[in-house]
């Protein structure tokens, strides 16, 4: 197929994405904006909006979530970000989907927007902060659990190429409970992936401040455990139904109590079974060489599905959903590049 983007670097990922594709699904393709037919808006973040789209093919039609970006840079960044995830996790066996991690199509451009767009899988609920906002009262234990297993196992899948997710916090996993198979969450929004840091980069202080690791602001590098510790505050948010932080302003002041060790508040209501906040306090740890490996989650998670008595009799109910408006008027869960000039 010809075709042109009007950016070189992504007419060159495209075409080695489909040259040197390992199955029949994960590979990258230029889709026309003339083929989507933009339906509504899903969420919105700090570099661009998602919309829901039906995609017009040519022997049927899918249903697709379209991210269209702001600026040019972040668009480029992230696909390029998308691109290497796709070569490096992909393989004969089982595709991205099947790995816990976002299924992508491909790229367009929006001649009316004039805006880049990335058009990925559509997850019927969004992302897990809307789904813990819409449906808490009916998440069970088990299903919080099949939640985390699935996270944990795409961050492995990360992990073991030496990528780290960079930003991961509850708006940027999906949710689709309506699937046919047994994943329920998948992890997106690579803008930040990248291979582990060794050293400090100089590029800034960048994600959501509420899941970022205290040694983040102590100018350490970024690594796998960084991770860790934001999949902790993932942790805390689906068994409280709090975003971690949310009653505190996000600025100089929370970002020097989180890198002196400051976590988020547990009550004694929340009745969160004691292996689990032992477990996601292991994630907190101040020491990042004590925190545990994607995969030593993923296999406490199944062990937990397989040994439902531990959580069964535990009461999901007990916590009152805190809303909206008692969130503080600056707490900011978009991600960003954090700048206190």
């Amino acid at each position: 197929m010809v075709f042109n983007s009007g950016n070189k670097n992504v007419n060159d990922m495209i075409i080695a994405s489909q040259n040197n594709k390992k199955n029949d699904k994960d590979f990258l393709k230029w889709i026309q904006s003339s083929r989507l037919r933009i339906l509504n808006e899903l969420d919105r973040g700090a570099f661009g909006i998602v919309y829901k789209a039906i995609w017009y093919r040519r022997s049927y039609v899918n249903t697709v979530a379209v991210k269209f970006f702001y600026d040019d840079k972040d668009f480029l960044k992230e696909f390029t970000n998308v691109y290497r995830m796709i070569k490096r996790c992909s393989d004969e066996d089982s595709t991205m989907s099947e790995k816990n991690l976002v299924h992508y199509y491909g790229a367009t451009y929006d001649h009316n927007r004039t805006e880049y767009g990335i058009v990925m899988e559509y997850y019927s609920q969004s992302s897990l902060s809307n789904y813990l906002t819409n449906k808490w009262k009916r998440i069970y234990w088990m299903e919080k659990l099949r939640i985390l297993r699935d996270i944990s196992y795409g961050l492995y899948t990360l992990h073991n190429q030496d990528l780290i997710h960079g930003d991961l916090h509850s708006g940027n996993i999906m949710i689709d409970d309506n699937k046919d198979d047994l994943n329920i969450a998948w992890i997106g929004d690579l803008g930040f992936c990248r291979d582990e840091e060794i050293q400090k980069k100089n590029n800034g202080i960048r994600g959501v401040m509420a899941y970022m690791a205290p040694e983040i602001f102590r100018d350490f590098p970024y690594t796998k455990k960084a991770d860790i510790y934001s999949f902790g505050c993932i942790m805390y948010n689906i068994s409280t139904n709090r975003a971690p932080f949310y009653d505190e302003a996000h600025n100089r002041r929370l970002m020097r109590q989180i890198s002196n060790g400051l976590k988020p508040t547990l009550y004694q209501d929340d009745k969160i079974p004691s292996c689990f906040e032992n477990l996601m306090h292991q994630c907190w740890n101040f020491n990042p060489k004590m925190r545990p490996n994607a995969y030593t989650l993923y296999k406490k998670f199944c062990d937990w599905i397989d040994d439902d008595e531990l959580f069964e009799d535990v009461r999901w109910n007990t916590i009152k959903p805190v809303k909206r408006s008692d969130y503080h008027g600056e707490a900011n869960y978009m991600s960003q590049t954090w700048s206190f000039s």
